[in-house]
């Protein structure tokens, strides 16, 4: 059974009226990746192409052409009923996880943002690490979350929100400015969170691709925590970008330009497969807008 969502058809609808993916992701104010992303996980369900590289754009299908003309009735509908439906019908309690980086650098922001827009909405906020948080969700606990480098559980939905740049994290005056390889920050102490969090699958998969294991691994439950730690100069850690540049305390974090790249952590908003789709749109343009205006997935 195929299971796209409304944002999914959306992006496909101006990628294809555009002729651009880029063109797409500047007319729904969301990125490249995300747009791109959206259409990956599309093309996926249906399992067919629906479009295809024309010069410096994209074109449609043949499949395609028919796909589009089943789904502008369906996104025509629902515009119909969001256009006469007021911020005011989400309301109620609802239970949302953030994944710890995102919530650091985002928190204040998002929350500041449903209260404009949906007064009488109650969310009920945990923040943990991504694995606890898509376990969460799967077991009912949880009716949203946004997930970096979710681990795909069963009966959780995943909806693109963007791509987070990662950077390696030490303490100013602890390290020297260099660009050290993969065996010698494997010498560190290399302080992350449990297996199977996207922090850990992230730093263990960057020492992996030089056959490089850290010689002393420090483990911490909490992002935030860890982030104290290597601050504290106990040893270095990877972060997404903008939780570093966060950081309260001036000076006493950097980071630590490695001489191999590091792969950046792919961020969704998440909901179960039996969810209300209109509130979870909402609330996926509410994560978009408070991301926007942070530039949070800007490099």
């Amino acid at each position: 059974m195929n299971n796209f969502s409304i944002a999914q058809l959306n992006a496909f609808r101006w990628v294809a009226e555009l002729g651009s993916v880029q063109k797409a992701a500047d007319r729904l104010n969301i990125t490249q990746p995300s747009v791109s992303l959206r259409m990956k996980q599309l093309e996926a369900e249906v399992e067919m192409p629906l479009l295809e590289r024309h010069g410096r754009g994209v074109r449609l299908t043949r499949h395609g052409h028919v796909f589009l003309a089943r789904a502008r009735p369906v996104l025509d509908a629902y515009e119909e009923l969001q256009s006469k439906t007021g911020a005011t019908t989400l309301l109620g309690p609802i239970r949302i996880g953030v994944a710890e980086g995102f919530a650091v650098a985002s928190m204040a922001t998002l929350i500041a943002h449903l209260r404009t827009e949906y007064p009488l909405l109650r969310p009920e906020w945990t923040v943990a690490t991504s694995a606890g948080l898509e376990q969460q969700l799967a077991d009912g606990a949880l009716d949203m979350a946004v997930l970096v480098d979710p681990l795909g559980l069963r009966d959780v939905r995943l909806f693109a929100l963007g791509v987070q740049s990662n950077c390696w994290a030490v303490s100013s005056p602890a390290f020297p400015h260099v660009a050290p390889s993969r065996s010698e920050l494997a010498k560190l102490t290399i302080i992350t969170t449990p297996p199977p969090t996207a922090m850990y699958r992230a730093t263990m998969g960057w020492f992996a691709e030089d056959k490089v294991t850290p010689e002393n691994l420090c483990l911490c439950s909490s992002l935030n925590a860890a982030v104290q730690l290597v601050a504290a100069g106990l040893g270095a850690g990877i972060f997404p970008t903008k939780v570093v540049d966060a950081y309260p305390l001036s000076g006493s974090l950097r980071k630590l330009e490695a001489a191999d790249s590091l792969r950046a952590g792919r961020v969704f908003v998440a909901d179960r497969a039996n969810s209300d789709d209109t509130r979870t749109q909402a609330m996926i343009a509410a994560f978009e807008h408070a991301a926007r205006k942070i530039s949070y997935f800007d490099e």
